[in-house]
């Protein structure tokens, strides 16, 4: 029936019109029809989706039945035998299943069924059923295995091959595929971010690509000026609506099917300006016509119209859009569908429609036709909204999954853009500078979706979004794989068409920025551990620049969230590493985790709220590490990189020397004191083979013997230290001399303790006046007003670093700008601010200061002080004294004074002590070291820790740990006074510091020296050992101890 000879009913009517000698229009007709028919035999069936092509139809009930109707001589129509159907047919077969999306192919059908399986049934000579048998006809729907785990959720079919999306949009895995379809030869993809891409036969441009050749792989379609938010494929053209509204076309146009005005192939996407001012919500595309429904219901039509196909009354091809009424007025479309040489219409009574529905709810009443349109993209907020607590769990293990898996959709979500973000394919934002671009997440909707996920309690559903996000990082990672292969040309011409990139590491890095804010990561129950691993290894493809990138986003994070989810997680993960380095995989895993950790230690250091830097310490690794495979591994690399410019790429990371922050500062100390021995052994081999050639005793040429006189000891040590610079990385050995005689002991280490510590406290004596002291830090500066001793700073450099050479530990007082200026450091307004913080308040005062400093503080570019009875003026820059400090330029002012006070002033004096310093210490291992650190290597402990010292003792000749003269003694010592356990300390030891490994780290050995006695205690401080005798009380312990350790000096008593 025709719909001008009837007035439409409630309810959901069927109507087509063109091509219907196979019987496609469903009307029981065999003949062509010009106007819409009335599709009788679904009248009463409440059709909600509509599917066709060149000779058949099909119709999808709201009770989720399965109506086909046309040709069926490859059995597509799903009914035994092979007869034309005029009327359509009830598919009985999938009763069972219930349909919810159906796509026809020239010859074959496929369905998704409910729960996301796909049934296929009709031709397969070109495996287009996808069920392994190709050439064998199938002539009833036949369950796809393994399907239904996928979750499919949209088909689509072309003249002979099929095309099947999952909820989670994994036809392109990083894309977030909304949309698919299928022309006769070609196909064509929509992500939630707007991209089009499209592959397939390109022959007559329907590609969009610029070009005419077939893409075996998707193909982003640049040229499109706006986002698309639908895509529709006819037999050789394309279709797209953009955001706006716009239809754009590109394919064949022989006989206008692209709506261009003109009969000829275009090949990039052509916006239709016949439709301009038409807001489009809908499109279709035949063999060679195409349809457009707007948003006040107008449909308009273009292409060929031989067989009336497209409604209007003059049966010949409309090059431009034009509008078909042949609809009453109060009829409502609500969605189109243009099969090979027809079309189908599902209309609505106007006055079934709700006054003020939104435009969705008149587009696809019911959601009816929403099959013709883009899937919206997963969302956990119905989930999370269910009150059920089994069918709240059973919705979000689906769009958990679905939302995790793909970094497009999971970009889409959590975008903090209103127009959902920029898409995979494109490039980063431009920025100003060469700062990161911005990432654009929002991480308080991030954490809010985390937090409530996790607050579902469900067991299954943490799994769920476990496996969801690894299964993200497996296709990061491949995308990364493909991406690196193609920036190192390691692609041929032909792989490189095969496959292109189609997602902008941008994207990729943003992906990884989301996944490392998953509070799993933290999880020590295993799931943890597995997601940082393949976090790491996406993390280790990463180009430099996009690990910087990450490095920036992530000091965006909470500082809570950071240092458990990143930081803590990757250390976690480290330390059940660090005892499995057998083999290479193991090794392997270990170096990406430091990877990933050193990306994570880089955006610490540039955090407001920075994490303390022994939060990175891995005490297991640097346990377990090999310190001198690490070492020896560093040292070759250095070697071979030594004449390239720049640094090794940070990717060829073969040693953990490489990122020094996770190796603790007792395993730097280990390699510092590896890399002395060998430079020992090396001096000492050298010396022999000279000693040998010479005709002397190679044990006299072995040590650099020091006699040194405890009247002259500063004059001694310049004389015989710094005359003989080539010397100095032999061990050292020192001979005191008391009154003309030397002294009892054999230097075992002990002596050498001893001659350090003296010396340090003459170099450091005011009265000598190579340092002053500051009194707010306890610290010594170095004077720049004595006259230039250089010979005696560099003296107290090479002390130094004999000090670490020789394993001794010094009480030098500096402070930290010290070591950072040893290390290569330049020193700021901050370092001032700590070594002198009465100065560095003042110059903050002027900084702050709210009012005019010209006229207020009558301040220039230069100061005055006392230079021994004389005033001295400074100028901080030429002419300084005749240039007043203003508002303008006050910064400039502060700065200067920071380098004068720091470089300038002393620089003479600084210079000769680092070259003492780097003569002895300049070898690889002091790279290792942050200067905070090379403070402890030198200085030790400043804090002691005696429990440890207890709990590493050891007891010989008759004592043990319960034996009750040891547990008086312990008793004694803990309840001595801090200045007094330094004293018992320097008795025993020959330091009052702790060295950088705690107190344990000294193994003290405690002797009986006999029985009951008034003797002393006494101690061997070469060897850290006690002797002491086995006092009948306490108390008598007690003094006797008190006695030898506040008396003792050298190898006697005072």
């Amino acid at each position: 029936m025709s719909v001008d000879h009837m007035s439409l009913r409630g309810g959901t009517h069927i109507f087509s019109w063109g091509r219907g000698d196979l019987g496609q229009l469903g009307t029981g007709l065999d003949s062509s029809q010009p106007q819409p028919v009335l599709v009788q035999a679904v009248e009463a069936k409440d059709v909600s989706h509509v599917a066709a092509s060149v000779f058949n139809s099909a119709f999808i009930t709201a009770d989720t039945e399965l109506w086909t109707t046309g040709s069926n001589d490859s059995c597509q129509l799903g009914h035994k035998g092979h007869e034309t159907q005029l009327y359509p047919c009830r598919v009985q077969a999938l009763d069972a299943h219930g349909v919810c999306q159906v796509a026809c192919g020239q010859q074959h059908m496929l369905v998704v069924a409910d729960g996301g399986a796909l049934c296929a049934w009709g031709a397969a000579d070109l495996g287009q059923l996808g069920l392994g048998d190709v050439g064998v006809e199938q002539p009833q729907p036949r369950l796809l295995k393994g399907t239904k785990e996928h979750h499919f959720v949209r088909v689509a079919a072309g003249a002979g091959h099929s095309l099947a999306l999952t909820s989670s949009g994994q036809s392109l895995a990083a894309l977030g595929i909304v949309q698919i379809a299928c022309g006769e030869s070609h196909n064509a993809a929509l992500t939630v971010h707007g991209q089009v891409f499209t592959w397939g036969r390109g022959k007559y441009g329907a590609l969009g690509l610029g070009a005419f050749d077939n893409s075996s792989w998707p193909q982003h379609v640049t040229a499109l000026q706006e986002p698309a938010c639908q895509v529709a494929c006819g037999g050789q053209h394309t279709l797209v609506i953009g955001k706006q509204g716009r239809v754009f076309a590109w394919g064949h146009g022989s006989v206008g099917q692209t709506g261009l005005g003109r009969k000829e192939t275009v090949n990039v996407p052509t916006c239709i300006q016949a439709l301009e001012g038409q807001h489009v919500t809908q499109i279709t595309a035949g063999l060679q016509h195409s349809m457009a429904l707007t948003n006040n219901q107008n449909l308009w039509a273009w292409g060929d119209n031989s067989e009336g196909q497209l409604g209007t009354a003059v049966p010949t091809p409309c090059l431009l859009p034009t509008s078909v009424h042949a609809f009453p007025a109060e009829a409502t479309i609500m969605y189109v569908v243009a099969g090979g040489d027809h079309s189908l219409a599902a209309v609505q009574n106007l006055g079934n429609v709700a006054a003020g529905a939104s435009e969705a709810q008149r587009m696809w009443p019911e959601c009816k036709g929403q099959g013709m349109a883009a899937l919206p993209g997963p969302s956990v907020t119905a989930g999370l909204q269910e009150q059920d607590p089994h069918t709240k769990v059973t919705l979000l293990r689906r769009s958990t999954y679905d939302l995790f898996t793909s970094p497009g959709f999971m970009l889409h979500a959590f975008t903090d853009r209103p127009d959902g973000g920029v898409g995979l394919a494109e490039e980063p934002p431009s920025t100003s500078g060469s700062g990161p671009p911005p990432h654009g997440i929002d991480i308080a909707k991030v954490t809010a979706t985390y937090t409530a996920l996790l607050q579902v309690y469900s067991v299954e559903l943490v799994e769920v979004m476990s496996q969801a996000c690894k299964t993200q990082l497996d296709i990061i990672q491949a995308a990364l794989d493909a991406d690196e292969h193609q920036t190192n040309g390691l692609e041929s011409h032909a792989q490189q068409q095969r496959a292109p990139r189609t997602s902008e590491p941008y994207q990729l890095v943003r992906a990884l920025f989301i996944l490392l804010q998953n509070p799993l990561n933290g999880d020590h129950t295993g799931l943890g551990s597995r997601l940082i691993e393949k976090l790491a290894f996406a993390t280790a493809r990463l180009q430099q620049t996009h690990k910087n990138w990450l490095s920036a986003w992530l000091t965006d994070m909470p500082h809570d969230h950071f240092a458990s989810r990143c930081v803590r997680a990757v250390q976690y993960y480290l330390g059940r590493l660090a005892g499995r380095q057998g083999n290479q995989q193991d090794r392997e895993k270990l170096m990406r985790g430091v990877h990933l950790l050193n990306v994570v230690y880089q955006s610490n250091q540039a955090r407001s709220d920075p994490l303390p830097d022994s939060e990175f310490y891995n005490k297991s690794v640097s346990q377990q590490a090999d310190l001198a495979y690490e070492y020896f591994a560093w040292h070759r690399m250095q070697e071979q990189h030594k004449g390239s410019k720049g640094q090794p790429r940070q990717r060829e990371l073969v040693s953990l020397c490489q990122l020094p922050f996770v190796l603790t500062p007792e395993a730097k100390a280990k390699i510092m004191q590896g890399e002395a021995l060998l430079q020992k052994q090396h001096q000492m081999q050298a010396l022999t083979i000279q000693a040998l050639f010479q005709g002397i005793p190679p044990a006299m040429l072995q040590y650099l013997d020091v006699r040194i006189r405890r009247t002259h000891v500063l004059q001694d040590a310049l004389n015989q230290l710094m005359h003989r610079p080539d010397e100095l990385k032999k061990p050292l050995r020192v001979t005191f001399i008391s009154a003309g005689v030397e002294e009892e002991g054999q230097d075992e280490g002990g002596v050498t303790k001893e001659f350090f510590q003296l010396l340090v406290r003459q170099i450091f004596n005011e009265e000598f006046g190579m340092f002053k002291y500051l009194e707010q830090t306890r610290t010594f500066w170095f004077s720049h007003l004595c006259l230039p001793l250089e010979g005696e700073y560099r003296l107290v450099g090479s002390v130094s670093g004999l000090a670490i050479y020789n394993g001794v530990i010094l009480d030098l007082h500096f402070p930290p700008i010290v070591y950072k200026k040893l290390l290569g450091g330049k020193p700021n307004f901050q370092d001032l601010k700590k070594a002198m913080p009465d100065l560095g308040h003042g110059l903050q005062q002027l900084l702050d200061y709210p009012g005019d400093v010209e006229a207020d503080l009558a301040l220039t570019f230069s100061f005055e002080e006392d230079h021994f009875g004389e005033v001295q003026t400074n100028e901080l820059k030429p002419g300084g004294s005749q240039m007043p400090v203003t508002n303008s330029n006050r910064q400039e002012y502060v700065d200067l004074y920071t380098h004068w006070v720091l470089q300038e002033s002393v620089q003479t004096q600084f210079t000769a002590f680092s070259e003492g310093f780097l003569q002895v210490c300049g070898g690889l291992a002091l790279r290792l070291f942050r200067y905070d650190e090379l403070e402890l290597l030198i200085c030790g402990l400043p804090h002691l820790d005696f429990w440890g010292l207890k709990s590493a003792a050891q007891y010989e000749a008759g004592f043990s740990a319960d034996h009750p003269t040891i547990v008086a003694f312990w008793d004694v010592v803990m309840a001595l006074t801090f200045e007094q356990k330094k004293s018992f300390l320097r008795f025993c030891t020959g330091c009052d510091r702790a060295p950088v490994e705690g107190l344990a780290a000294l193994k003290l050995t405690i002797q009986r020296g006999g029985p009951d006695t008034d003797r002393l205690p006494t101690s061997h401080t070469c060897f850290n050992v006690l002797l002491l005798p086995e006092y009948v009380s306490q108390e008598k312990l007690r003094n006797r101890l008190l006695t030898a350790i506040e008396n003792a000096q050298g190898f006697g008593l005072k």
